[in-house]
């Protein structure tokens, strides 16, 4: 697995940098967990611009879920467009409202990519991770790998030349996404998202996958998936299906 520590993108509203115990908020009343500490509070983004006061010992501000900038500024950085399952209550976490980053102890970044084989009809390629994969054993996925390669896109042909037996010049690129972020445990996932055009049905499946189905895309919400690959094809669909 290739690992590094963890710095996350993120939009940034003001800037400064901060770090404290995380406090997500679900409470409107009631912004402060009251501990002795300082905190980096997470608050739904609906609330911004803020209508109250941050608690004293606020030190940071994140936003989750869709922000927009404000004309309002904060003596603490504030960080917008997060994901409320990225965070878990009570971990320390740093953030850089200058940058655009932040980062969470003890959880580790590890950058893959999944590439998303489109059908001429609209119909994906799924493959059900095998029971020799490291993990998300028996759940469907596109075709994905970690980043080895100098940039996503060469590690996606790479990918699919090794898993599924297609090589480049039997793709054309149709779409790259937005990186989706995943956790899992002290992991979080940084998924590089691609869809390719291919022209034939035929594949040839490695050890990695036990099975593979060419499935309408509405499909992924159905089964048992690894975590976002509805966001992952969200990140690439097009934006019109093509007719049957």
């Amino acid at each position: 697995m290739f690992s590094r520590p963890m710095s996350l993108p993120a939009m940034p509203l003001a800037p400064g940098w901060g770090s404290g115990r995380l406090h997500l908020v679900d409470d409107p009343l009631n912004w402060s967990y009251g501990g002795p500490e300082p905190e980096v509070i997470a608050l739904p983004s609906l609330w911004w611009p803020l209508p109250q006061p941050l608690p004293p010992r606020a030190r940071a501000l994140l936003l989750l879920g869709p922000a927009t900038a404000s004309e309002r500024t904060l003596s603490v950085p504030v960080l917008g467009g997060i994901d409320v399952d990225i965070l878990r209550e009570g971990e320390r976490v740093e953030v850089n409202g200058s940058k655009g980053t932040f980062s969470i102890d003890g959880v580790e970044e590890v950058a893959v990519v999944t590439a998303i084989l489109e059908r001429p009809d609209g119909r994906i390629l799924l493959l059900e991770r095998s029971e020799r994969v490291g993990s998300f054993r028996g759940r469907w996925a596109g075709v994905s790998g970690f980043l080895e390669d100098p940039t996503p896109l060469a590690q996606a042909y790479r990918e699919v030349l090794e898993e599924v037996g297609l090589d480049p010049s039997q793709l054309t690129l149709a779409a790259s996404g937005a990186p989706v972020l995943a956790r899992d445990g002290p992991r979080v996932y940084i998924v590089h998202p691609f869809r390719f055009h291919v022209a034939t049905e035929e594949v040839r499946l490695d050890w990695e996958s036990a099975r593979f189905e060419w499935v309408d895309p509405e499909e992924i919400r159905r089964r048992s998936t690894v975590p976002k690959l509805d966001r992952v094809w969200e990140a690439v669909r097009p934006s019109h299906r093509p007719k049957p």
